[in-house]
């Protein structure tokens, strides 16, 4: 008798154990407060929000002399990192081609090395996605603040200008 009430009451105990809900396997980490400081991620999106006008264009020869385009464009950046640029050069050195530009993607940020690269870029026609490489999507931008304005650099591999955009924002 004792060995069928030790059965029923390990078969009861199985029961409740089997009937609780898991702890996680691992506990939850604490995270701190989003870094808003001045050369943080969050600091340079709210910097770059919102729409920007092309002030000028500088291309650069391959012995470093600029010369500024006849260009005019729109930068735009919004609240899911998402950036894109319509632009026409018209007037350019010799062998830079008038070219319009018109593409989108998501943009990373570097805030440590100040840089931001294109990421999943698309354009409405692959004649739009064919632009002279001193200006092309898929190059790293070196940005910089200075005041109203904002300044992207693409540079060689050599790390030497290739072009420069400065943009100001639209009210």
């Amino acid at each position: 008798m004792s060995r069928k009430l030790s059965l029923v009451a390990v078969a009861a105990l199985l029961t409740l154990v089997a009937a609780c809900e898991s702890a996680p396997r691992v506990r939850p980490v604490r995270m701190g407060d989003v870094d808003t400081g001045t050369e943080s991620m969050e600091a340079v999106r709210k910097r770059l929000k919102g729409s920007w006008n092309l002030v000028s264009l500088q291309l650069f020869s391959t012995s470093g002399q600029p010369t500024t385009a006849d260009a005019s464009g729109r930068l735009q950046y919004d609240d899911y990192g998402n950036m894109s640029i319509q632009a026409t050069v018209n007037g350019a050195p010799a062998g830079f081609e008038p070219t319009a530009v018109n593409i989108s993607g998501r943009v990373a940020i570097d805030p440590v090395a100040h840089i931001l690269t294109f990421m999943d870029v698309t354009a409405r026609s692959a004649d739009e996605m064919r632009v002279d490489p001193k200006i092309d999507a898929s190059r790293r931008r070196h940005y910089v603040f200075e005041g109203e304005l904002l300044k992207t650099t693409v540079k060689s591999a050599s790390g030497s200008p290739v072009s420069v955009a400065t943009w100001k924002k639209s009210e």
